[in-house]
């Protein structure tokens, strides 16, 4: 290793055919090595100067995997790789590599059509982790709608996420009468200012277990799997406590909060006293 040169990391270009991957990847350099990952031969990787670079292509296809991350451990300039995917780049290569997503100028474009006066982010591609944190505690909503319509999550999907955060009352609505009935971008837009974006506490995150066991529930009694937040206020009603008794197992009825038996109240005997007798 050679002390004193700060290694900068490897980017991996990840995109579709059609994406420019490899005009992105070039790019970047002037006059660079540039090789196929399922002919990558590179051993001696200090003989190649630092400001020449390495291009390595299609590193989901076949690599060469020992000798490419003993490049990206060893050579001291800049490396770049592209891939069509993600899930069949080696773990042992993408893990050395910083994530760049191909097409991130069309992204930028969509960016300026639907917010024309926005500052372009540094990066907009969200999980549902990141997105479920930002509506949450991002009081820009502005901000937050254009991040739900870049990223599209699946309706149900963010819905589960919010509900243990925001108050039932505030999704119903969007949830019975805007989600697959108007336009996506119009549910995402009312999705967005249904909160203030000020969550003092942490969030909390949905347990896949136990949402599989409350959708199970909301199914058995007639309800869609993340209704979860109008069950809690049809519980309200006697007659439905009675129809729920009806269709749930005692563990469900014990998961959903629902006695199995109402405990009948005893009267109190009355005491006969001395007097009574006499």
């Amino acid at each position: 290793m050679i002390i004193g040169i700060e290694k900068e990391r490897p980017i991996i270009i990840v995109g579709k055919e059609g994406t420019d991957k490899k005009k992105q990847a070039l790019a970047l350099f002037d006059d660079p090595i540039v090789k196929y990952a399922n002919e990558y031969d590179v051993v001696d990787n200090y003989s190649i100067p630092l400001d020449r670079g390495i291009v390595i292509l299609e590193a989901n296809f076949k690599p060469n995997t020992d000798l490419i991350v003993d490049t990206l451990l060893k050579y001291r300039g800049k490396v770049v790789l592209t891939s069509a995917n993600q899930k069949d780049v080696p773990k042992k290569i993408f893990s050395l590599c910083k994530l760049k997503r191909a097409g991130k100028s069309k992204l930028q474009t969509r960016i300026k059509m639907i917010a024309p006066n926005s500052d372009e982010p540094e990066d907009y591609f969200k999980n549902v982790f990141e997105i479920t944190h930002d509506f949450l505690k991002n009081q820009d909503r502005e901000d937050v709608a254009l991040k739900l319509k870049l990223n599209k999550p699946p309706d149900v999907q963010i819905l589960s996420w919010l509900v243990a955060n925001v108050h039932p009352n505030k999704l119903a609505y969007i949830d019975a009468k805007v989600k697959r009935r108007w336009s996506q971008d119009y549910f995402y837009e009312l999705l967005a200012y249904s909160h203030n974006g000020k969550l003092a506490r942490s969030a909390t995150i949905p347990s896949k277990r136990a949402y599989d066991k409350d959708a199970q529930i909301c199914r058995k009694v007639g309800l869609k799997s993340h209704e979860k937040y109008i069950l809690e206020q049809l519980k309200q009603d006697p007659e439905f406590v009675k129809y729920m008794k009806g269709k749930l197992n005692n563990v469900q009825k014990r998961r959903a909060k629902i006695p199995d038996k109402v405990s009948k109240i005893k009267k109190k005997d009355k005491q006969i006293g001395l007097d009574n007798w006499m």
